[in-house]
């Protein structure tokens, strides 16, 4: 017990923007893995079966299914928890174990009223409010009916009020946002596409792998989740190539730009970009920021505006390499869905690369001897 007061104590010098925050990053945190498998089965399935794997699927008993469906319908299972598990974990982030049975339960509803992420995201949210409350409520009960809250009381009111509250108020303006959103995104054509994929490519290349990063993955993984996929693959090829250019960079501008030790990481460098972990620039971004910001983005732009410009694809939304033999591409895309990602994604770090290396100072003798101060701590 005085382990838990420690911990609530703690807790409560949190402001509410952080607890809100914290809130969110949870249930995104539990939300990814959910994605990622269901997405990789799912485009597995396509692989194999063709992209309509569904509609054949829908004409026939499930004992009828072959594999492809089977591998189908397991993933599309597992997609379909994706967002009841946001409005859980979120809910969870704030009251703990009480608030995960009205978290899902606004999860579910949050999808039969077409809000999505977004609406699990704020039903998850509120739902951690009001258990809370509850919770504080059952403090100031009797004690003989202190026993009957967190039995009875807690799920059962706090479950029927927020999901009341998501299907006849708050999800009203949520689900009108989150249709109007999906037909904007669908509806986008030409120098449009181009220009949105350029916007989330460039976001992913600002603090690698940082809170504007990670706010740009959740909108993207949010898409992901509610059936939209073109945004999650310009978010990968537009973070995938900022490990690959600044590798370029040095390769070209070699040992008059770039020291010793730096050089010799341009091996982990390349493995660390193909496995999608930016985090390898960012001893680069530090002692050089605003040349590598540039750079970055710049490269991040290109590759995210042509992969949403040829109708990339990835139901998953992570995995590096590993998932692009998964991806798809738009029927007027000049190669398949794979070749279209990796030409985006190489279109990119060249830039990033060639132009990191032009606009570099050369070392000093100091950078020469001491080299990334960052780096010398990892290596």
């Amino acid at each position: 017990m005085a382990e838990l007061a420690r911990k609530g104590a703690k807790s409560a010098k949190k402001s509410q923007g952080a607890v809100i925050k914290e809130a969110i990053f949870t249930g995104v945190s539990y939300m990814i893995p959910v994605i990622v498998g269901g997405g990789v089965l799912q485009g597995i399935a396509k692989a194999m079966g063709g992209y309509d794997i569904a509609q054949q699927a829908a004409e026939l008993a499930y004992t009828q299914f072959t594999f492809a469906m089977v591998l189908n319908a397991i993933g599309a299972a597992i997609m379909n928890l994706s967002v009841p598990i946001i409005g859980a974990y979120s809910a969870y982030a704030i009251a703990e174990k009480p608030g995960l049975a009205p978290g899902f339960a606004v999860g579910f509803i949050s999808v039969t009223t077409q809000t999505g992420f977004l609406g699990a995201l704020v039903g998850g949210i509120l739902a951690g409010y009001l258990v809370n409350w509850m919770k504080d409520l059952m403090k100031k009960a009797p004690k003989g009916l202190q026993s009957v809250f967190p039995i009875l009381l807690i799920p059962v009111c706090a479950t029927l009020i927020v999901c009341l509250a998501m299907w006849y108020v708050i999800g009203v303006p949520i689900a009108w946002f989150m249709g109007a959103l999906t037909t904007f995104l669908t509806g986008l054509e030409g120098g449009s596409r181009f220009i949105f994929g350029a916007a989330i490519g460039a976001m992913m290349s600002i603090d690698q792998g940082g809170p504007i990063g990670k706010a740009t993955a959740l909108f993207t993984n949010g898409l992901n989740a509610d059936g939209v996929f073109g945004p999650t693959a310009s978010k990968m090829c537009g973070g995938m190539q900022n490990p690959i250019g600044i590798c370029i960079a040095m390769l070209l501008g070699g040992k008059k730009k770039f020291a010793e030790n730096e050089r010799q990481t341009i091996v982990s460098g390349l493995i660390l970009g193909c496995c999608y972990i930016q985090e390898y620039v960012i001893p680069f971004l530090v002692k050089d920021p605003i040349r590598v910001l540039v750079c970055c983005m710049c490269g991040g732009a290109v590759s995210g505006g042509l992969a949403m410009t040829f109708g990339l694809e990835s139901m998953a939304t992570h995995g590096g390499v590993f998932v692009v033999p998964l991806m798809t591409a738009s029927a007027d895309a000049p190669f398949a869905g794979p070749v279209m990602f990796l030409l985006c994604w190489l279109a990119g770090a060249l830039v990033t690369g060639v132009s990191y290396a032009l606009v570099k100072a050369p070392i000093s003798a100091t950078e020469t001897d001491t080299g990334n101060p960052i780096l010398d701590n990892l290596v």
